[in-house]
């Protein structure tokens, strides 16, 4: 039986979750970061989606897909990690 080296899915899922935040409270975030990570968080929150959360498990996906979508969006942004230590995306 193979042992697991990294943590599991919940605690990484949990730990990056709390990077965004972080990322969405600090002083020095530029404003468009913020708004896209807000409107992440309010269209994870809300009841209104583009498709129901109850219609055959496709709702769920699509809130998946528009909230990493929006969050790719923000750190492509902003150029780096949500703890701001190094480079996220590599410029040519």
């Amino acid at each position: 039986m193979a042992k697991r080296t990294g943590p599991p899915v919940l605690g990484r899922l949990l730990s990056t979750t709390a990077g965004y935040l972080r990322l969405l409270l600090r002083k020095d975030t530029p404003w468009k970061v913020k708004l896209i990570l807000l409107a992440a968080l309010i269209y994870l929150v809300l009841p209104y989606d583009l498709m129901p959360d109850w219609f055959l498990g496709i709702g769920i996906v699509d809130d998946l897909a528009v909230v990493s979508l929006l969050v790719w969006l923000a750190i492509r942004l902003l150029g780096k990690d949500p703890e701001g230590t190094e480079k996220y995306s590599q410029e040519s």
